[in-house]
């Protein structure tokens, strides 16, 4: 497939703009169309760009926090976006996408702190980052074809745990892992609240060893296990070794079945 990018150049005149808080100038000039075969319509990008947008208000409108988009919004990108595995891991075209077409939403949904825009949710910065990029990889994660809600397994967890717990989390990519991951900390029985303490597990704190206990432990594993040979039941074993020991939201034994 064919796709717009945008070149150094602009991506230099956007980051500029950002820094200052300014609207982005038309970058039109600093576009470049790369890949080959059906060109991606322009009107596909900016369709789902306005989805994204409707999607917002409605959260602004009911109050609730401005990450609830990424809940609602991930299923929208990533079965939207085709599926082609040169565009889908271009930086540049995720840059493209978030500047010219997606800039209001991400700066509202990333207000920034003390008055400064951070720049590695437009992709400018770390491009794993990117804010639309990091909603398809979670679609694209939780997708399951054969399910009566193939994104179910997206819609589960916080914006901390999709943050620290899979996106930044290589071993993560890995799809038995992934499931097991999510399916042992997000049961159908608890019908999507989480089986491990998810907060700061500083002891001094009154926390107490959880969630990140258990992806640390896991990432640890991953240096003398190659994760991609292990088929279902063996990642799910490997849930069940390193979940022991840990504990409950309310501090007590996770007791595992």
């Amino acid at each position: 497939m064919r796709y717009r990018i945008i070149t150094g150049r602009g991506m230099d005149a956007a980051r500029e703009a950002l820094k200052e808080r300014k609207e982005i100038p038309d970058l039109s000039q600093h576009e470049a169309v790369v890949g080959s075969g059906e060109l991606l319509e322009e009107s596909v990008l900016s369709g789902l760009a306005d989805r994204i947008r409707k999607l917002q208000g409605q959260v602004s409108k009911a109050k609730d926090p401005p990450e609830e988009l990424d809940r609602l919004s991930f299923d929208e990108v990533h079965s939207t976006i085709p599926s082609d595995e040169l565009l889908c891991a271009d930086g540049q075209f995720w840059a493209r996408f978030a500047v010219v077409h997606l800039s209001d939403v991400v700066r509202k949904r990333f207000p920034g702190r003390k008055g400064k825009t951070n720049l590695d949710n437009f992709g400018l910065g770390s491009r794993r980052e990117c804010w639309p990029y990091k909603l398809w990889v979670r679609g694209h994660l939780a997708c399951d074809e054969n399910a009566k809600d193939r994104y179910a397994l997206g819609r589960l967890g916080g914006v901390e745990f999709w943050t620290s717990h899979v996106h930044r989390q290589n071993f993560m990519a890995v799809p038995h892992v992934f499931c097991a991951v999510m399916r042992f900390q997000y049961p159908p029985r608890l019908k999507g609240k989480p089986f491990l303490f998810e907060g700061e597990e500083n002891p001094e704190k009154g926390g107490y060893p959880g969630i990140r206990t258990l992806i640390k432990r896991l990432k640890e594993n991953w240096a003398t296990v190659e994760y991609l040979l292990l088929d279902e039941p063996a990642a799910e074993d490997l849930l069940a070794l390193h979940g022991k020991g840990l504990r409950r939201p309310d501090g007590t034994p996770a007791k595992l079945s």
